[in-house]
């Protein structure tokens, strides 16, 4: 039985993907380096920004010294004016589960601009009894430590715990690699489309278009 359930920021409850990816493209373009293309970002989006992908993108495309911090600053910077769609019955959905589960959120963004993102969607951090950021810790996605924050309050058990996730590497993994597995439910708003998931094994009904589809098949899980 499913008292739990973690979600996925970014791709999940912040339909954030392809906007996010088109304003680092942006800001990549504005800031007068090479540009990688789509496919090349979305391969690597949902690492952590800072630490992960402008690391990657300035050895792979031989940015200048100081490259990273201008892509940082522009990208900032158009992300701030950038709104994300909203999710119709997204706020019901999560009013009516955190009445009988305990959510949370595991997100690999850094916690200033998560709980921005959450303010500017006007999803109530309340909801929540914890969310883990990647920034602050040296564990993140997929590590499957990051869902160990939640085990401190009593009934919080991994095996009644179901993760929400897009990302095959971030998500899928993490949920597989801990002891014991975590149930999942997979998001095709994100990362990764339903082919994809069902490669990996996940069954067709515990795969969903929109997170707001999630009451009407946990008591399956």
């Amino acid at each position: 039985m499913i008292k739990n359930v973690i979600f996925d920021a970014d791709g999940v409850l912040l339909l954030s993907t392809q906007a996010g990816i088109n304003s680092f493209l942006q800001a990549v373009k504005e800031s007068s380096l090479p540009v990688p293309d789509f496919q090349e970002i979305r391969l690597i989006w949902g690492r952590r920004l800072r630490a992960d992908i402008l690391p990657t993108l300035a050895r792979q495309f031989s940015w200048p010294e100081g490259g990273e911090k201008v892509v940082l600053d522009k990208y900032l910077e158009i992300s701030r004016n950038t709104s994300f769609p909203r999710q119709e019955g997204l706020i019901e959905m999560l009013t009516f589960l955190s009445k009988k589960y305990r959510l949370g959120i595991v997100s690999n963004r850094d916690s200033e601009s998560l709980y921005w993102r959450l303010k500017q969607q006007k999803i109530p951090t309340d909801f929540f009894v914890h969310i883990h950021a990647a920034d602050g810790t040296s564990v993140f996605k997929p590590d499957p430590a990051v869902f160990d924050y939640f085990w401190n309050g009593p009934g919080f058990d991994p095996s009644q715990t179901l993760f929400v996730g897009d990302s095959i590497e971030h998500d899928l993994r993490a949920a597989q690699a801990h002891n014991p597995p975590l149930k999942f439910v997979a998001i095709t708003s994100g990362l990764h489309t339903m082919g994809d998931f069902v490669k990996e094994g996940i069954r067709l009904p515990y795969i969903l278009k929109s997170v707001v589809n999630l009451p009407g098949i946990i008591s399956t899980l």
